[in-house]
């Protein structure tokens, strides 16, 4: 094993913008970005409307649980595919799979037969696609450019997600002002077309183990027998699952924190999260813009520090410029966290085991935003939503103090993780 924390910054520094040179990167992150934004302006509608027709924020929690639950219990053996399939070939069946999702949720929106429980059941169908997708989507990215310009495509990659979730929500609100919540849905399904395009055109080099190597449930224990040798993979998964429980459940009960805290209608969940998603675009640029100038450690603490502002300031007000200002920070703290995490595991990872570790670090945020949001939905009815709020900043804060005073930020600056035990067949 050789984990580095000592040695914490590469000695070339440059601008993450040269993967753009390669077509199939290009390509690829513009069809992502507009499918991304359609994505979060039906994150916008469909919590929206569902919120309207139940008053329920516990509602608000089991659809996010049902969207992220199987995702979950999927990950770690769709790390495991991703290593030893085309993840271009599992990323074409996912984006088709969840294409089909939309468009149902739209027709069964237009003629009027949409019921709480249908919203929840198509949720769960997507989430089976998300389970499968997500460790071959993050996995998918490197290898459209060169190995030395990795990371720059990882970090772009967060910024075309983050350029989505700014424009997204603003876009979501207009358009349900003027066409309505069904016109937000057909957007969405329809830019998946983009990616499926992109997918079909792009001619990935990926190196795919041999299925031969031993049963998958072998293979996962191996894969996270990896990531728990590494202590900063350990922390990493944890991070992934603390910003995702406290930070990112947030945006699932959007509509009911509009509602409940601010006295406004549901549907201003729409300039919450377009506040959260320039904060995002706001952090996004100066990565970019500094490249790998600052520790993974210190990015994560900004990261961590701001969450918890972000969560605290939510509460304590009914004023809804605060409450916008708190997402913008929770913005920002989102995307600086995306990336230290990222570009940890993708540029100090092994390719062959890359998809396994990636399963486990995704699993921590799909694990922690589903939990996180029907916790915090089932408090806010049982108690309030203020009580709820700065129970999640109490938590939030406590963990802060626990990384701070152990030192394990620092395992995150660590260069290279490699292990000799690490094998695609069992011991």
């Amino acid at each position: 094993m050789s984990s580095s924390p000592d040695n914490t910054v590469q000695d070339k520094r440059h601008s993450s913008l040269g993967a753009f040179r390669h077509r199939d990167f290009a390509v690829f992150w513009a069809a992502a970005a507009i499918s991304n934004g359609g994505s979060w302006m039906q994150l916008v509608a469909v919590p929206a409307l569902l919120y309207d027709m139940t008053g329920s924020s516990t509602w608000l929690g089991v659809s996010s649980m049902a969207g992220l639950l199987p995702a979950v219990l999927l990950t770690p053996y769709a790390g495991v595919l991703a290593d030893r399939m085309s993840r271009r070939k599992i990323l074409l069946l996912t984006q088709s799979l969840q294409m089909l999702c939309a468009f149902v949720l739209w027709t069964l929106y237009l003629t009027g037969s949409l019921r709480p429980m249908l919203i929840v059941t198509i949720g769960l169908i997507g989430g089976l696609a998300t389970g499968f997708q997500t460790s071959a989507w993050q996995s998918y990215v490197p290898l459209l450019v060169p190995p030395e310009e990795l990371l720059d495509a990882v970090k772009l990659n967060s910024v075309q997600f983050t350029l989505a979730r700014a424009i997204g929500p603003g876009l979501a609100g207009i358009v349900i002002s003027t066409l309505g919540i069904g016109a937000a849905i057909f957007i969405n399904a329809v830019t998946y077309i983009l990616v499926i395009g992109a997918l079909f055109i792009a001619r990935p080099k990926q190196v795919i183990a041999p299925a031969s190597a031993g049963r998958v449930r072998d293979v996962i224990k191996v894969g996270g027998a990896f990531v728990w040798r590494n202590r900063p993979l350990r922390v990493a998964v944890f991070l992934a699952f603390l910003t995702s429980l406290c930070g990112q459940s947030l945006q699932h009960i959007a509509p009911a924190i509009a509602d409940r805290i601010f006295d406004r209608p549901s549907t201003d969940n729409a300039g919450l999260l377009v506040a959260l998603g320039l904060g995002a675009l706001t952090s996004s640029f100066f990565s970019v813009a500094i490249g790998d100038r600052i520790q993974r450690s210190t990015r994560l603490l900004v990261a961590l520090v701001l969450y918890s502002i972000s969560t605290i300031l939510i509460p304590i007000t009914s004023l809804y410029w605060v409450g916008l200002v708190a997402y913008f920070i929770g913005g920002v703290a989102s995307l600086q966290s995306a990336v230290a995490l990222n570009t940890l595991i993708q540029g100090t990872v092994p390719d062959h085991v890359r998809g396994r570790a990636l399963s486990f670090y995704v699993l921590g945020i799909l694990a922690g935003i589903p939990l996180g949001a029907f916790t915090l939905g089932r408090l806010a009815d049982v108690f309030t939503m203020r009580v709820a709020l700065f129970v999640d900043a109490t938590v939030l804060l406590l963990a802060v103090i626990i990384l701070i005073s152990r030192g394990w930020l620092y395992d995150l600056n660590a260069t290279k993780i490699d292990d000799v035990q690490i094998t695609d067949t069992p011991t």
